[in-house]
């Protein structure tokens, strides 16, 4: 039977969260901003299932070699950490405006790069994505209205309409900003180095503003990358809906959509999957022979497993449900969309600026 581990989200105060997260379900502590619920971070507890109280990281750090597989592991760069890291973002003010170094920058810290991307969940009317700098702006101009601290390099910065069901990938070096009032779900690289740039003038309790880096993250940034919204590619349709979202050699996103009363299998695979109830429910038999129930804003992990071993889940409503795992860019990607009547520009539009898919399939 295939390894299934119940994780619950670490809830995370932050100066531009809100409440919104309650729509998922969650007991957000009263009074506070709460921006994110990590769902799979590394000290993300297991609350049932395989590994019931212990910790992602516990679990990948007893056997990475089979926790992970071959794929993951390449993917984190061989250490013990859980491949991908998974949250939902309430933005009830616009986020920092930041950037992120890649793996070969991030190396002399002892991180991972961090590329990421947005499925954007809610969106209030006229809310923002900022990504990437304006035409014939130059780094060197942004970075001077960057140390005013005063939020006016936001004026440089090129915006995009926030649309729900959207995607955007977000490769490492984009300098962006989540909009306020904009929910999203993120996937990223297991990464915690953010540079912050620019905080729109915000200050804390004490009157004082966050720290800024903004020399670090001019050093790492690629002015001329301007990410585009990617439209969802269908792979399937009927009573479940099958879409992928968006695609590079560190993650893929596929949204699974489910008519009332449908079952499908989420097939085992080489990599740890994350499957996440966005509304509706899912029931399976758990190995214990019981029956499990998630609702929306629960998560479970999927450790590797034979491709023949399949979790049989079913739907008793309208359900939506995100699955982010870490591919094989031709098998999981390439020959999925073909096989479905995808031609190669718009299997291209998965990987956005990241070259992972455009290599995979020159090399098809």
């Amino acid at each position: 039977m295939m390894y299934v581990s119940i994780v619950v989200p670490r809830l995370d105060e932050k100066p531009w969260g809100g409440r919104s997260l309650e729509r998922f379900g969650f007991t957000l502590p009263e009074g506070k901003p709460i921006g994110e619920a990590l769902v799979t971070a590394n000290d993300a507890r297991v609350t049932a299932g395989f590994g019931a109280g212990f910790t992602l990281g516990d679990i990948v750090a007893e056997d990475p070699d089979a926790r992970l597989g071959s794929r993951a592991l390449d993917a984190v760069g061989g250490r013990s950490i859980f491949p991908l890291l998974v949250k939902l973002i309430d933005a009830a003010e616009n986020l920092s405006i930041q950037v992120h170094p890649n793996d070969d920058q991030a190396a002399p810290l002892d991180r991972l790069g961090k590329t990421e991307a947005w499925h954007i969940l809610h969106a209030e009317p006229g809310a923002k994505l900022y990504v990437g700098l304006r035409p014939g702006v130059t780094a060197d101009a942004f970075a001077d209205a960057a140390r005013a601290l005063d939020g006016s390099s936001a004026a440089l910065l090129r915006t995009l309409e926030a649309e729900p069901g959207e995607t955007i990938l977000i490769p490492a070096g984009t300098i962006h900003a989540l909009g306020a009032g904009v929910m999203v779900y993120e996937i990223q690289q297991p990464s915690d180095v953010t540079f912050r740039i620019d905080d729109w003038g915000r200050l804390d309790a004490q009157g004082k503003p966050r720290q800024m880096h903004v020399d670090e993250g001019f050093a790492v940034t690629h002015a001329d990358v301007r990410p585009e919204l990617i439209a969802p590619l269908a792979i399937g349709d009927g009573v479940v809906r099958r879409s992928l979202l968006v695609a590079t050699r560190y993650f893929a996103l596929e949204r699974i959509d489910v008519e009332p009363g449908s079952a499908f299998e989420l097939a085992g695979n080489d990599s740890p999957q994350v499957v996440t109830v966005l509304h509706g429910n899912l029931a399976f038999t758990g190995d214990t022979g019981s029956t499990i129930e998630l609702l929306a804003g629960h998560s479970v992990v999927l450790w590797p497993a034979p491709a023949d071993e399949a979790l049989v889940v079913r739907s008793s409503s309208a359900t939506a449900v995100l699955r982010s795992w870490v591919p094989d860019l031709m098998t999981d990607v390439v020959d999925r969309a073909r096989n479905a009547g995808a031609d190669d520009a718009a299997i291209l539009g998965l990987g956005g600026d990241v070259p992972d898919v455009r290599s995979a399939l020159g090399a098809a």
